[in-house]
């Protein structure tokens, strides 16, 4: 291709992407008056807070008609909320997009016990008569906790108790926030797995929640629990669309 033809196609190139962005402006974008407010400041939780751009620039308020405004992630970083843009839709989502899952495997997490271990081995893998990638094996006692940073709404953990377990097992969860004081002894949320049970979903609110934590234990202190936590459990903000249903693994 000679020099002729590369400077045509740059050209072509150039008008379509300024005709496309001048289309897209003339129908969305509107112009307005508005002044940097640079006298404004901000103090987060207690905090000077000074907002910045994601290449770490001081961002200064924008004043429009009585009210002062930032970028939206700015703030939704600053408090800790997951935020995403498409810009196929033109749509940003704040607190993470419905539906959207992440695997509880590749969140960040801690083992507290050495009793729970994160394993692959075939033996261990295969619960209820379904093979798993994955799964954390309690057998006696153990706490796992996950840092979310106030991502999701929900947690949702396939667990099962499997032979030669003979009782039920409780799944509590906890806030194991640095700042939780106190309350970091206080149940928010629990939810019992029998040896009858097939492979049984619970769902757990862990909306605002920095870290939280599962406690896995026999309510009667039982020490051999053979409890399992499987890699088709995972955290999500919601989707009002499907069913909770393991289909074939839930509980009937």
């Amino acid at each position: 291709m000679n020099k002729k033809m590369v400077m045509i196609l740059v050209f072509i190139t150039a008008v379509i992407s300024s005709s496309f962005g001048s289309a897209y402006a003339a129908v969305n974008l509107e112009p307005i008056n508005a002044f940097f407010n640079r006298g404004v400041s901000f103090v987060l939780k207690g905090d000077l807070w000074q907002p910045k751009d994601e290449s770490g620039n001081p961002l200064t308020a924008i004043h429009y008609e009585g009210s002062n405004y930032l970028p939206v992630r700015a703030l939704a970083e600053a408090l800790k909320i997951q935020i995403d843009y498409d810009a196929a839709s033109q749509k940003i989502y704040i607190g993470g997009k419905p539906g959207e899952k992440t695997p509880i495997f590749a969140m960040p997490m801690e083992i507290d016990n050495i009793y729970a271990i994160l394993s692959k081995d075939p033996k261990e893998t295969l619960v209820k008569n379904k093979k798993f990638q994955e799964v954390l094996k309690i057998d006696q006692y153990g706490d796992v906790i996950f840092t979310i940073d106030r991502k999701y709404k929900r947690l949702v953990l396939d667990a099962a108790v499997i032979s030669p377990g003979e009782h039920e097992v409780d799944f509590a969860l906890y806030n194991a926030s640095d700042s939780a004081g106190n309350a970091a002894l206080t149940v928010l949320d629990k939810q019992t797995v029998s040896p009858e049970d097939n492979v049984k979903r619970l769902i757990y609110n862990v909306e605002g929640l920095e870290k939280v934590k599962i406690h896995v234990q026999s309510p009667n202190l039982n020490p051999y629990i053979y409890a399992r936590l499987l890699d088709t459990s995972f955290f999500d903000n919601g989707d009002p669309t499907a069913k909770d249903s393991l289909n074939e693994t839930k509980t009937k």
